[in-house]
């Protein structure tokens, strides 16, 4: 989950839902720094509708889709002392990118062998790039005793460039798409829960 701050959350109320993956080093067994990277995927803001009608004489079942969506990519150093007790904290140092985009979907539903109509297709926006960079801190519980298995939780907060997006998806009665169109800058809260595993 994402929450926006400051003039983003102005401009775009709305949650970031979604997931994160980092794979993270360390350089040695003794060392209590971590270096990886992060890649992350989430919606803010979806709509759909269906539609239904006749098509070059044959009946037709139609779903329209769109959805604002925003790709992470960052690079990561973590700070985690592995001699601090059952419960270890941490904290990372993160900056990357935020990759916005919006895209659009019609599927249809019920496909007629005889129509020659299909109109299933997927349409993306063009990607609009912003700087980003923060920090997080959490904890990390072991779930076994080999410890190659925890939980995390985490919250991160990241500062990002200005930038312009698309939002407040809308779809009309004919099936046409709309968005709005913002420009500010992207700061965003990001709590977060996930596993861990190690792969020795």
């Amino acid at each position: 989950m994402s929450l926006p701050q400051g003039e983003y959350k102005t401009a775009n109320p709305d949650a970031g839902l979604g997931g994160r993956f980092n794979f993270l080093y360390r350089p040695g067994k003794n060392v209590p720094v971590k270096v990886g990277v992060e890649l992350g995927m989430q919606v803010k803001g979806s709509t759909s509708q269906y539609f239904a009608g006749y098509v070059y004489g044959y009946y037709e079942e139609f779903k329209v889709s769109a959805s604002n969506n925003i790709f992470s990519l960052s690079l990561m150093t973590r700070l985690q002392p592995e001699k601090f007790g059952k419960i270890k904290p941490f904290v990372d140092a993160i900056a990357g990118w935020n990759v916005f985009f919006s895209t659009v979907n019609v599927e249809q539903l019920d496909y007629n062998y005889y129509s020659p109509y299909n109109s299933s297709y997927s349409n993306s926006s063009k990607a609009k790039w912003s700087f980003a960079y923060g920090a997080a801190a959490g904890i990390d519980v072991p779930l076994n005793q080999r410890d190659d298995l925890g939980l995390e939780i985490k919250c991160a907060y990241i500062i990002g460039s200005n930038t312009n997006y698309l939002t407040n998806p809308t779809i009309d009665s004919n099936g046409e798409v709309f968005f709005t169109e913002e420009e500010s800058s992207t700061t965003m809260i990001i709590p977060q829960i996930g596993i861990r595993l190690n792969i020795r």
